[in-house]
């Protein structure tokens, strides 16, 4: 029994590791609202290497997001030309973002990756600031994690 629950734990270990290391929190999303209408070609249940996730309708802008059963509302945020996710957790006290940048490999897979803290300050708290920050670390290496692969299940 000790060894199924080490072996669950160590399986375990990479996906918190990279989310640590990538999935950095924001004070203050990419943007305020959303920028986009929702994409129905999101919406369903995906698996990844390390979890899963479910991505339902809200409304006709914002998605509700379950991630390893955290719970998320999200919406898009274009910077810089590109198409963003920003993920508000609903799960805590204070508001906690998450920024996804979703690259679309065919209709049943999306490589996703999450903005990182080196060019983009986790703690300011305007918008306009973090949209200048992620717009000017386009295409530099330390701003998106390393891109995770999911794979649409239904």
């Amino acid at each position: 029994m000790k060894t199924l629950r080490a072996s669950r734990l160590f399986r375990a270990l990479p996906l918190l590791l990279l989310v640590l290391a990538t999935g950095c929190e924001f004070e203050a999303p990419l943007s305020p609202r959303p920028e986009a209408p929702l994409d129905e070609r999101l919406l369903g249940r995906w698996v990844a290497p390390e979890g899963w996730a479910k991505v339902t309708r809200y409304d006709a802008e914002n998605y509700i997001l379950v991630y390893n059963g955290t719970v998320f509302r999200a919406w898009h945020s274009r910077v810089a030309g590109q198409d963003f996710l920003t993920l508000r957790n609903l799960e805590g006290a204070a508001p906690r973002h998450h920024f996804l940048h979703c690259r679309r490999v065919s209709d049943r897979r999306i490589d996703v990756s999450f903005v990182r803290e080196e060019l983009v300050p986790r703690h300011e708290r305007d918008p306009e600031a973090l949209r200048r920050a992620v717009a000017a670390g386009w295409g530099q290496p330390d701003l998106l994690g390393q891109a995770v692969p999911f794979t649409r299940l239904d």
